[in-house]
């Protein structure tokens, strides 16, 4: 019995007698037309269960192929003068072609990832073979056909992959660069959406992976920027971004008529502001799917806080509601969410407006204030200077900071936190006692930042986007970095007078010294 290593050795010899062979087959080949059965022999190293020899004969069947697309071989329409003989096997030949075409094809589905990727390349180097040497006969008077019908196929099989997509369609995002392939990947998601009724979650998922890489641009390049086309030249492509931007429209129109699970609808509201909402033909169309996400609560109304904003200051949707909506959000849980920088940020942006009615801005400040009592230590510093900021805009606010003398207990504040009406909650009858608490907590950057309201406001706005991504690291890294007076560092309830325990501890009455 042959020992393994002996095996192993018979097998490496083994595969390379077979490339040696696929190698000298593929040169057979290119240079006579007489040695075309030799792509029957590569054709069948592709069902070999090493992965090696099936991406030894996809690059060899490639290059045979690609050679045949560039030299006319593999035309619709064979050559005036063409013999019989020439007919059949220029048609026997584009049955190779297909049959190439659909085993690559089945190969984007493999499970090896490498053997995926290996498939989709050398699907676009065909690609692009066809795109500059047209296999149909050319309409009278055009000089150029993108291959439509193969890039709707390729997308149909990678939306419809069952497992794991996500390193196939990234690396498919290096030929979205390209201004022809971007274009005709819009019209042809349109027509793939416009003709399928029922779609599984997997698809969309892929869709939207795909989606969330798409960017649009209305401007042409500019002269020293070269325009990146695949398989067109300048004078068969121009970039059209009107054209682009009705299929982008139907795409999307047609993806919502759909439904998203909880994860796709969150990738969905994130990309929406930004790359979908200013590239949409009618932006209006989205008010509904918009106006239900902000309506569900919690993070989709967060993120769908700033598609809703969008339209209200760009597009003049109405809104009245938007305000009460808004603080509504300011919930103990928004502290928690993954989208909580977003969401502040986004606050910040809403409340910058000095028409803002102060019954309204006193509201935000007093909830802000409430939720800095329990925040986490790295989000009170973002919470206090948001309340400063508001203090800046709306001066009346000030009035909120000299009110203690009114306010003996908490009990007696008549700010009513579960109180919706941001008019009815009494905000601009209290006082802003969370803040002066605030300046006893054990962090000393806390106490200090609340000690603003003790002082006279600035003039300028605290820069809340340098608050927005604080960590608890950022802040002990600040603390250890502190240089403290040796004294001024507390370490017991109580000064000590000698040394013994803690007054009222049992132990002193047996222990001191």
């Amino acid at each position: 019995m042959a020992a393994p290593s002996t095996r192993k050795r018979e097998s490496k010899q083994n595969q390379r007698e077979i490339f040696d062979s696929i190698k000298l087959q593929t040169k057979e080949v290119i240079q006579s037309r007489k040695n075309i059965n030799n792509i029957i022999d590569i054709q069948s190293n592709l069902e070999s269960d090493e992965s090696a020899v099936v991406k030894a004969s996809i690059k060899a069947l490639d290059k045979i192929f690609c050679h045949f697309i560039a030299n006319g071989s593999l035309s619709e329409q064979g050559p005036v003068l063409e013999t019989d003989a020439d007919k059949k096997v220029r048609e026997w030949s584009r049955e190779r072609y297909q049959e190439f075409q659909d085993r690559l094809f089945k190969l984007i589905a493999a499970e090896q990832i490498s053997l995926q990727e290996l498939s989709l390349v050398h699907l676009m180097h065909l690609f692009q073979a066809e795109g500059q040497h047209p296999l149909p006969k050319l309409p009278e008077g055009r000089e150029h056909m993108f291959p439509h019908e193969f890039l709707e196929k390729l997308m149909l099989h990678m939306l419809s992959l069952e497992k794991e997509a996500t390193p196939l369609l990234t690396r498919f995002q290096e030929f979205m660069e390209y201004e022809d392939i971007l274009f005709h990947l819009l019209r042809v998601l349109a027509k793939i959406l416009k003709g399928k009724s029922n779609v599984d979650e997997k698809f969309l998922k892929n869709l939207i992976h795909i989606l969330e890489h798409i960017t649009l641009h209305n401007t042409p390049p500019k002269e020293e920027e070269k325009t990146k086309l695949f398989c067109s030249n300048k004078n068969h492509f121009k970039w059209n971004y009107g054209r682009a931007k009705q299929f982008f429209s139907i795409i999307w129109q047609q993806l919502l008529k759909h439904p998203l699970t909880p994860s796709l609808y969150k990738r969905v509201l994130v990309i929406l502001p930004e790359k979908v909402l200013p590239h949409l033909d009618k932006p209006l169309l989205l008010t509904d799917f918009l106006m239900e996400s902000y309506r569900i609560g919690g993070a989709v109304s967060i993120l769908a806080l700033h598609g809703v904003f969008l339209l209200m200051q760009s597009h003049n949707l109405e809104y009245p509601d938007f305000y009460t909506k808004l603080y509504a959000l300011l919930e103990p849980g928004v502290l928690f969410v993954k989208y909580r920088a977003r969401f502040f940020y986004l606050l910040d942006l809403f409340m910058t407006s000095t028409h803002i009615p102060e019954y309204i801005a006193a509201a935000f400040a007093k909830r802000l204030s409430r939720l800095a009592l329990i925040a986490p230590a790295n989000i009170v510093i973002l919470l206090l200077h948001f309340v400063g900021n508001l203090m800046i805009r709306h001066r009346g606010l000030v009035r909120l900071m000299h009110r203690p003398e009114d306010q003996k207990d908490i009990t007696d504040d008549p700010y009513i936190m579960s109180e919706t009406d941001l008019n009815a909650c009494k905000a601009t009858e209290s006082s802003l006692w969370e803040i002066k608490t605030l300046q006893s907590h054990v962090l000393p950057e806390i106490a200090n930042t609340a000690k603003f309201i003790d002082r006279d406001l600035p003039k300028l706005e605290w820069d809340v986007n340098q608050d927005l991504e604080t960590t608890l690291e950022d802040l002990l890294e600040k603390e250890l970095k502190r240089k403290y007076p040796t004294d001024d560092i507390p370490i017991n309830f109580e000064k000590p007078t000698k040394f013994a325990c803690v007054k009222h501890e049992k132990l002193s009455a047996y222990f001191e010294l």
